[in-house]
Parts: C-alpha cells; structure tokens; sequence
C-alpha cells in the first residue's frame, strides 16, 4: 500500500470541496494553466511514488512551479508523502512560515500550546485581497452568527451574506499514529498560494483555507522519534505508543464537550474566534477513501435538519466528483456515529456549522507497504458503487 495513496487523496478530496463551497460555474474543471511552469523534478517523484495511477487525480498529478515559493522539499528532503520522510511538528511549522515570508497569500497564526509546551498554529491561504479585510469579514461573521445583532432581519442577513466569504478549517494529526495529513496539508498550503489554474484560483479569491497541519504536537513528535528508530532498526519490531499527548491516546477524539485537552481548547477557540463555517478533520483508518461528512445513524436529534441536509450534499457530491476522476474505493454513509458531540470535528457541528472527516489508509509511518483488503473493503454497495 503506497502511502502516497493518502497524499493525492487528501488533496484531491479537500480541493474538491472547498472549490465545490464557491463555484458555480459548472465549466471551471480541474485542469493546470498550461501557462505556468510545472516542477517537473517534483511532479517526476509524484509519478514514482503513486503505485497506480488511479490513487491520482488531475488535481494532482503535477505540482506548479513558483520561482519564489519553496515547496516542501525545501524541509523534507523529498516530496510530500516520500517513504521514509516523516517530519517532526518544529519542521511543518517552519515550512508553513517559509510559505508565509515568501507570499503574501499565506498567513501564519500561533493558536496556543500544549500540555508540554509545545506551539499549535493555524495557517490561512486566500488571494492578498481577501488576507487584507479578514478584521472587516469576522465583524460580519459575527453578526450572522447572532442574528440577535440585526434584530433578525433577513434582510440585512442576506446583505452581510452577500459581502462575507467563507473560513474552511482543516485540522491533520489529531491521531498520532496516522500520519500522512501534515505532509498532505503542507503541499495543499502551497498548491493554494501559487497554483494559477482557474480550479484553484476560484478557490483563493472566495474563501480563506484555515489549516492547523497537527493537533496533537506532543503525539506527533513522540511518534517520529518512534518511526526514526524504526529506520535505524528496519529488521525489529516497533513498538506502539502508549500515549500520544500527556496520559490520552485515542480518545484526545472524544473531548471536544468535557474540553479537558488544551488541543480541543485552541481548536474551538480557532473555530470560533474566526467565526468558520467548517470543521475538517483528516483520519486514517479506512481504504481507501471514506468521507465521513453523511456519518450513520442515530443523528443527534439537537443538529438542526437543514445541516444534516447539508451534509448529505456535500458528501455525496464529493463521492460523486472523485468517482468521475476513476478513483476506486470513494465512498460515504459509513460506520461512524453522528450523536456523540465529544468529536473534534463536531464543535462545528454544535456551532450550526459543517463537521466533516475523511478516513483514508495509512501504515503509521511512512513506509511503502503491500495491504490485503477484506472482502467488506471492496464489495460493492448502494454507498460505494466504485469499490
């Protein structure tokens, strides 16, 4: 199993629903501007590393070039998703400031620290346009998130509505052990800032892309020390982490009502400090490509029914434009309960915004392995008609 499965997934899937949020031209297809340079070393290790063509996308399947603007290779070594190349968190946070110093479609925001002390960030890419009134957009924001402000006139809703763009957070490396979302995130911030294809254009001139690359720091750092040592001892047995953060695992997923985590504490004061209109997380768990947007039953019965409604839009839009790329595996409605409001990507959905998660296949490192699926992995049903 290529781990840059996960890699070109992720990407193909988030750049296709944060253009599907603001486009309504159904003629924008995803297509590079054949004006601009290609980094032809870069997209090179793309096609070397992708072990079937159909784990790609013409989203991308290349990589932009920009004669000012590092990619991620400036800190990798490598391309994002490389086998072998798993950075520590200190080594995201500096590639994302590398993009901000270099273009002025790139912000980066310090969002607080953890138990252990070390920095969470938040990374905005918009047009320079839409960076430059981000104080005069919140106010506005604000106001449609307490109708109490205009006295609820839909009126003066549908004004602030007409002159507010959208936040989209993304959020990567919640679960310590899964742990190609900061590479992914990395090349999505730069694919956002210098990509000039009318695809990814659209995108930047309407809505700002808030990414925060790893939420649990202290779990990621613990697990490339742990993967490092795998490298230095390829013929033994790694051992699993028994903690990710300070005394939690798995479940730092399940805090975001008892807020005991300082993680959960900096990710809502993110969402609602910048007033988002999404929470999205990435996971990996599933192959191959699982968009928990839809979730299964039972709905909690206090999330409106027009957001429910909402989530079935946009998730089966999102199977339904993947499936049109001729990528396998693309599917919705799976297994994963939409009640518990302890889910990180449910403070959205608390605040009468859109949670969403994508679970895709990841190795807990990042080694090229071979994976047998189950016959349940691959069988064809209402849900995934492109298994």
């Amino acid at each position: 199993m290529n781990r840059h499965l996960l890699l070109r997934g992720t990407l193909s899937l988030i750049v296709i629903v944060t253009t599907a949020a603001i486009l309504t031209n159904a003629q924008v297809k995803p297509a590079r501007d054949p004006k601009q340079p290609v980094d032809e070393e870069y997209t090179k290790k793309i096609r070397e590393y992708t072990t079937e063509t159909f784990f790609n996308s013409p989203l991308t399947d290349y990589l932009p070039a920009s004669p000012n603007v590092p990619t991620p290779k400036a800190v990798l070594g490598d391309i994002a998703g490389a086998p072998g190349k798993l950075p520590y968190s200190a080594e995201i946070h500096s590639y994302m400031r590398m993009l901000e110093k270099a273009s002025p479609r790139v912000k980066v925001y310090s969002i607080g620290t953890t138990e252990e002390g070390r920095e969470m960030i938040a990374v905005a890419v918009a047009s320079e346009s839409l960076l430059g009134k981000l104080d005069e957009n919140r106010a506005r924001l604000a106001k449609l998130a307490d109708p109490r402000t205009i006295s609820m006139n839909d009126d003066e809703a549908d004004r602030l509505v007409a002159a507010t763009f959208p936040i989209y957070y993304i959020t990567g490396a919640l679960h310590s052990n899964e742990t190609g979302s900061p590479t992914a995130l990395m090349e999505l911030a730069y694919r956002l800032a210098v990509d000039e294809s009318p695809y990814v254009r659209a995108i930047r001139d309407n809505m700002v892309t808030l990414i925060t690359p790893v939420v649990e720091v202290d779990g990621r750092d613990r697990m490339v020390d742990v993967y490092n040592w795998h490298l230095a001892n390829p013929k033994s047995n790694w051992p699993p982490l028994v903690y990710w953060g300070r005394y939690v695992a798995h479940d730092n997923n399940r805090d975001a009502i008892g807020l005991s985590l300082k993680l959960t504490r900096n990710v809502l004061n993110t969402f609602t400090g910048w007033k988002a209109q999404v929470i999205h997380d990435l996971h990996e768990s599933v192959p191959y490509l699982y968009d928990n947007t839809i979730g299964d039953g039972p709905y909690n019965a206090w999330v409106d029914p027009i957001l429910t409604d909402e989530w079935q839009m946009i998730g089966w839009n999102n199977v339904s434009e993947m499936t049109k790329f001729g990528m396998p595996g693309v599917f919705a409605h799976g297994n994963f309960d939409t009640w518990s409001p302890g889910y990180l990507m449910f403070i959205a959905a608390t605040h009468n915004g859109i949670s969403r998660l994508y679970e895709t296949f990841g190795n807990a490192g990042a080694d090229t392995v071979e994976r047998t699926l189950s016959a349940d992995d691959y069988s064809r049903t209402w849900y995934r008609q492109n298994p």
